[in-house]
């Protein structure tokens, strides 16, 4: 059995395998599938996702839930999801290979690239800092009841004008605007918007071709239709669910954010995952060397959690996760790949780590 996509040039693809023949028990990986059925039921999520590769072989690509509850459209296996901050790994992909290149270099400031960056609040802040989160730049691009930008450069120029909170380089902040920067730095250097070289160098050599960068889909596009809809509990935990966006309306900005904005199944985002496990290579296409991976997917020095736009969940394990509710991860120890796409905020996102515990106890050799 493939999982190719239909709408993409390359023949990368995933063969399928039983989980025992992969090392895993069949037993357990069934019970995380209807432990997220039974979270589905009892109200914890809307819908879900699941898929589990072991030797770059699906061993699981299961579906449950509502995909859109109110049209009664159920989840599905090549479900698009909105992906969030699991944008951010492919901007600091596009950083990286913009350095490979000779086109930049991560302990330069980024006013060097910013104009807007050149004064005495942000000049010393690095490209480097904002790739771990260090950069002291907080906040966000979006606000409900703050300023519309019409594009990405002017959101970030916002941003070197504001300044960081505290001293760049001192702690680690998670910061949604310092990625978004990050995307305006691709842009300048690479001379082409960020969503197009990261479509041209990333997405398309190594067939993410169900994947797109911002909902401007030309009309009758079919994948449109495939992407789930959004949902937030009313009143917090206890709540009810209610839909705050799906495929009828267009996003939320204009504009492709950086720290956000990817669409992608499962599937596609598989194959980007299996080429950082592989040290930057999947196929004949090589996006990154195997050293700039490893210094990717390791932790920075002020955060142990988080290397270069990319979460450290332990020794030789990492990924991201996305506020949507969906997260992915790699286990080179163990030569696995999982993710787990919900679109339900909040206590979709705290099913998130369980999930992941119990793929990780099914795994017997």
């Amino acid at each position: 059995m493939s999982f190719e996509s239909t709408l993409c040039e390359t023949s990368v693809s995933f063969s399928s395998a039983s989980p025992e023949s992969a090392g895993i028990s069949p037993s357990s990986l069934r019970r995380a599938v209807e432990t997220a059925r039974v979270w589905g039921d009892q109200g914890h999520i809307v819908g879900a996702v699941m898929l589990v590769l072991r030797h770059d072989q699906v061993v699981l690509h299961e579906a449950v839930g509502w995909s859109d509850r109110e049209r009664q459209l159920p989840m599905k296996t090549d479900t698009i999801f909105m992906m969030r901050s699991m944008t951010k790994p492919l901007v600091g992909t596009a950083i990286l290979m913009l350095q490979e290149e000779g086109r930049l270099k991560l302990r330069d400031r980024v006013s060097t690239y910013l104009p807007a960056f050149n004064n005495e609040r942000s000049r010393e802040i690095t490209i480097y800092q904002l790739l771990t989160h260090t950069s002291g730049i907080t906040g966000s691009i979006v606000e409900n009841h703050g300023p519309r930008y019409a594009s990405l450069r002017e959101a970030v120029d916002k941003v070197g004008l504001k300044g960081p909170e505290h001293p760049p380089g001192t702690r680690y902040e998670y910061s949604d605007p310092g990625s978004s920067t990050l995307g305006a730095v691709v842009a300048e250097v690479s001379g082409m918007p960020a969503e197009d070289f990261i479509r041209t160098r990333i997405l398309e050599p190594i067939g993410m071709g169900d994947s797109f960068l911002d909902f401007k889909l030309r009309p009758g596009d079919p994948r449109a239709g495939r992407v789930a809809a959004s949902y937030r509990r009313e009143n917090g935990e206890s709540g009810s669910w209610i839909k705050s966006w799906d495929n009828t309306q267009p996003e939320e900005v204009p504009f492709f954010r950086a720290s956000g904005g990817l669409f992608a199944p499962a599937i596609d985002y598989a194959k980007f995952l299996s080429c950082m496990l592989h040290g930057g290579r999947l196929a004949n296409r090589r996006l990154l060397s195997e050293e700039t991976v490893r210094l990717a997917t390791n932790p920075s020095s002020l955060c142990k959690e988080y290397g270069l736009q990319w979460e450290i969940f332990g020794d030789k394990v990492f990924g991201h996760g996305g506020f949507q509710g969906t997260l992915s991860w790699v286990d080179k120890a163990h030569d696995l790949i999982g993710l787990y796409l919900t679109q339900s905020e909040q206590t979709g996102n705290a099913t998130r780590p369980e999930f992941k515990r119990l793929v990780e106890r099914a795994i017997v050799k």
